[in-house]
């Protein structure tokens, strides 16, 4: 049954004594059917802030069920007869916490199907092309799916309740995709070890012989829903040139930053090269793989914790047959062996 956002939110924050609280029900609408544990959501926001990075969002999501299971929604795009929830599941998740019209309920509804299954998150785009500041889609819509529908309404509903749960909620960073206004993020190398969570928000980023420098996307939780800081220049950032690497850089990294650069698995690892010669004359530089603590539906950046230079001893020699993902796994076994500084240099073949 459809329950207005607002009036669930109202319903949350005038909800007193006990840990578990019931939303009232709004005018004209029965009450949800689950209670609000808010004791377990103030223990998940605690936890959050000493995590982590890239296990933040998880965290929070899995201890404030502000609107109840999130489940059917986190794996929405899980087709049934893989085990993924029914669609009917999926539209009872959502009403829970609200359509913010009846067209955005037609549109998501109407695009479900045909997006599950597939990498496409157009139903959640469609969802904030009608919504828009209603779930945090906003400048547009590049980060619009499950995770951030989920996180949009814990903010909501954190500073609806207001004392320490709104404080808690707004005290702490946290990571974003790194996707560009089409929704769409690089495939980054995987690696099964070696990942730290201390990705520097400051980027490079390499998609064909093109150069873009500018900061991974970071949020906080607000009376607004979710609050995105994408830098100057939303990722991946302003073209640049390679000669002109250190200066654009420069404008960006303060002291003890470091820079995290990002390319596709099947790059020639020589392209890195002079990247990294040009980019760690203003800071250290580290190679960006995809996260292990990821929600469902997200891909979040990390870092090998090894430092590239042009320069350093031990070395790892590229050719020309190297690509990036190669380059990760030799990073990570250095990381395993606990080398934290490795030069990058071109064998010319």
């Amino acid at each position: 049954m459809r329950v207005a956002l607002a009036a669930s939110i109202l319903a949350l924050a005038a909800c007193k004594g006990g840990n578990k609280e019931k939303p009232a029900a709004g005018s004209g609408s029965a009450a949800p059917a689950f209670d609000v544990d808010w004791k377990a959501c103030d223990k998940a926001l605690d936890a959050a802030a000493s995590a982590a990075l890239d296990a933040r969002p998880q965290i929070i999501i899995d201890g404030c069920k502000v609107c109840g299971d999130w489940t059917p929604l986190l794996r929405w795009a899980t087709p049934v007869t893989e085990g993924g929830p029914k669609g009917a599941d999926i539209e009872a998740a959502m009403a829970r916490c609200g359509f913010c019209d009846g067209n955005a309920k037609q549109r998501f509804l109407g695009t479900l199907d045909n997006a599950r299954g597939t990498d496409a998150r157009t139903p959640w785009r469609q969802l904030g092309d009608v919504c828009k500041e209603k779930v945090s889609a906003v400048p547009d819509t590049r980060f619009m799916s499950a995770p951030f529908y989920a996180l949009d309404r814990i903010a909501r509903a954190a500073t609806a309740r207001g004392g320490d749960t709104a404080t808690k909620a707004a005290a702490f960073e946290l990571p974003l995709p790194a996707v560009s206004v089409a929704g769409t993020g690089l495939v980054l190398p995987d690696v099964e070890r070696g990942v730290s969570s201390k990705v520097g928000a400051v980027q490079i980023t390499l998609m064909a012989d093109a150069f873009y420098v500018g900061k991974l996307p970071r949020a906080r939780l607000g009376a607004s829903g979710i609050q995105v800081d994408m830098g100057p220049d939303a990722y991946p950032g302003a073209q640049t040139k390679l000669a002109d690497l250190p200066a654009a850089l420069k404008k960006l990294a303060g002291e003890g930053d470091t820079i995290t650069l990002l390319a596709p698995v099947a790059t020639p690892a020589e392209a890195l090269v002079p990247v990294i010669a040009a980019a760690s004359q203003v800071a250290p530089v580290y190679l960006g793989v995809n996260a292990h603590e990821s929600p469902e539906g997200w891909t979040l950046v990390g870092a090998i914790p090894v430092q590239l230079t042009p320069d350093a001893k031990p070395a790892i020699e590229v050719s020309g047959e190297m690509t990036v993902q190669n380059l990760a796994s030799e990073l990570a076994k250095q990381a395993g062996a606990k080398v934290t500084r490795v030069g990058v240099a071109s064998t010319g073949g």
